[in-house]
């Protein structure tokens, strides 16, 4: 297989279909397993466009905008790193990162959607106590986390990156700085372990959680009272001249799964072998794994239905625009940006001619109960990788 393809992870996935459909998979992965299959391919769809430089008339298939799709995920992430500079505060900000122990990340297995839910919540009630605290700085600061729940080498590794504002709203409505210190590491530690103990144990007694099936209840509980002794792992990074910086890094995690493929070296049928970085001694290594090892943890990673990765709280959060505006005005008014409005160019000639749209060939119809009557409604979307006749026989060539 081909590995310099931009479409490679979803030739990876074509190739082992069959198989993959022929298990007991989740909902959530079979939405995903089709989108990424299917996208920007007549499958979901054409829309026709005249080039008025060559006077051709140019296909384009519609992408299919999943959050695990690499393709889609390139233009989504511009636009999103854009909406967040209109949202930051023009100040200085914080990056702290929340990790889970890895004694919990069996039953995140079982219980992800509790576990996503909940992960956002008592960050969110840590910082809030903390930062609310008149003994330390007694104010709201503006806050956005997101969820990442893979490790360098894709394994299952829940943690949660957070942007703090370096200072906040006071109970006066005035803003006041934190300084080059945020937080003692040590209270922030000690509170978050503590309200992911109380959550997981109230969650456990109601019922609500579902026990993996070599752990009984004894074995949960014995587990439980023994991570009170364990320290939790909090990151506090130095401070942040803006906020855009940490932006960008979250911007290249937030959608299109775990994995660039522009990191795998080789991909064939037996191995598929990709670069990363060990954190713990900072050198590249290759990882070599079984392709269906390798489809396992990227699937992993789909994110919940209906459950949003990133979200804000504060000052960042929708409804605290008022506020938001007013720190704003201390800080004195950025800039807008303004976007203008780029005309859709021609992604086959050389030349760049401007596309007028025709009409759209809706996507084929699929008898019986189609998992794809059921997903979103195509777009049109171009940029990554035009597409071509000659890039789908290039495509069809990349298969295993």
């Amino acid at each position: 297989m081909d590995a310099s393809s931009s479409r490679l992870l979803q030739n990876i996935f074509r190739s082992h279909e069959p198989s993959l459909r022929a298990r007991r998979l989740p909902l959530k992965h079979l939405k995903a397993l089709d989108a990424i299959v299917s996208c920007r391919t007549p499958d979901r769809g054409t829309s026709l466009f005249t080039c008025k430089a060559e006077q051709k008339v140019v296909a384009l298939h519609h992408a299919c905008k999943h959050r695990s799709c690499w393709q889609c995920a390139q233009r989504e992430k511009v636009a999103w790193v854009d909406a967040q500079q209109e949202r930051l505060i023009d100040c200085a900000h914080f990056h702290v990162v929340f990790t889970m122990p890895q004694e919990y990340r069996v039953l995140w297995q079982y219980n992800t959607a509790w576990f996503t839910r909940t992960f956002f919540a008592v960050v969110n009630a840590t910082l809030r106590q903390l930062m609310l605290d008149p003994k330390r700085h007694g104010v709201t600061p503006g806050v956005l986390m997101a969820l990442h729940t893979w490790g360098r080498q894709l394994s299952l590794h829940p943690h949660m990156h957070c942007v703090i504002t370096a200072g906040g709203e006071d109970r006066a409505g005035q803003w006041k700085d934190t300084g080059d210190y945020l937080l003692p590491i040590a209270a922030v530690k000690t509170l978050y372990r503590g309200k992911w103990q109380a959550a997981i144990r109230e969650a456990f007694d109601n019922g609500e959680l579902a026990l993996p099936p070599d752990q009984d209840a004894k074995r949960f509980r014995t587990m439980h009272r023994s991570l009170y002794r364990k320290q939790w792992s909090v990151r506090i990074e130095p401070k942040y001249a803006h906020g855009r910086g940490v932006m960008l890094y979250l911007s290249r995690y937030l959608r299109g799964g775990p994995i660039d493929p522009r990191q795998i070296e080789q991909c064939d049928a037996d191995r598929i072998s990709f670069r990363y970085k060990d954190h713990r001694d900072g050198r590249t290594k290759l990882l070599r794994l079984k392709p269906d090892e390798f489809i396992r943890r990227l699937m992993l990673h789909v994110p919940e239905t209906g459950q949003h990765v990133v979200r804000h709280y504060g000052l960042y959060a929708g409804a605290a625009r008022r506020r938001r505006d007013r720190c704003r005005a201390q800080h004195g008014a950025r800039p807008e940006a303004t976007r203008e409005a780029r005309p859709r160019v021609c992604p086959t000639c050389r030349c760049g001619g401007s596309l007028t749209y025709l009409r759209t060939i809706e996507r084929p119809h699929r008898k019986g109960n189609s998992l794809r009557a059921r997903l979103y409604d195509g777009f049109v979307q171009h940029g990554v990788e035009p597409v071509t006749a000659k890039a789908e026989k290039t495509s069809l060539r990349c298969r295993v």
